[in-house]
């Protein structure tokens, strides 16, 4: 799926685009990626990172909007508010296809190990795209046939090293994105 062909249905034609999507709560680890933004733009100026999503309705229930304020303050104070678009709503299946499409690498930051189904990371895997994740359980059994990279919960210097790294090997994105989804056992 080429993301060329979507981008500009989201006004972001030209430029890279990493994806988070899924119901806002705090052990999403979005902070982690937005705090990463800062090296990743330094190299590469045209990312853009969307975070597609309404806060999930318990959330909101009890805090409101703080996560989401939270992550608007912190894209602010480190000075890539530029480079993140916040999409607060939640979005028909038709739509979200389109959203995934538009994505270069699709980033799970997640914060919780014991995770153990992720119906995002089964989405992008099956679009075919680049994938950045934490090891949460279900990531380290999906992406372990080089479908993705892992990186250490909670570090947005291992983030940004790998969303540079993909962004800068154009072949080893593409046997991410080509590789086998599953191993067959023999």
């Amino acid at each position: 799926m080429d993301p060329s062909f979507y981008k500009d249905q989201f006004d972001v034609e030209g430029k890279i685009v990493l994806l988070t999507f899924g119901l806002l709560s705090r052990n999403k680890g979005i902070e982690h990626v937005i705090a990463a933004l800062p090296a990743i733009t330094a190299r590469f100026p045209d990312v853009i990172y969307l975070v597609l999503g309404a806060t999930h309705p318990h959330v909101r229930q009890g805090e409101g909007e703080s996560y989401l304020e939270s992550l608007q303050e912190l894209a602010a104070t480190l000075g890539v508010a530029d480079h993140v678009r916040f999409v607060d709503r939640f979005v028909a299946l038709d739509e979200l296809v389109r959203y995934i499409g538009a994505a270069d690498i699709y980033v799970t930051p997640y914060m919780n190990l014991e995770q153990i189904t992720s119906g995002t990371l089964a989405y992008t895997l099956g679009a075919g795209k680049a994938i950045v994740s934490t090891p949460y359980w279900y990531a380290r059994e999906l992406l372990s046939n080089g479908r993705g990279v892992l990186v250490p919960f909670g570090s947005a210097d291992a983030i940004a090293r790998e969303v540079m790294s993909l962004l800068e090997d154009d072949t080893r994105c593409q046997a991410m994105r080509s590789a086998p989804i599953w191993r067959v056992a023999r």
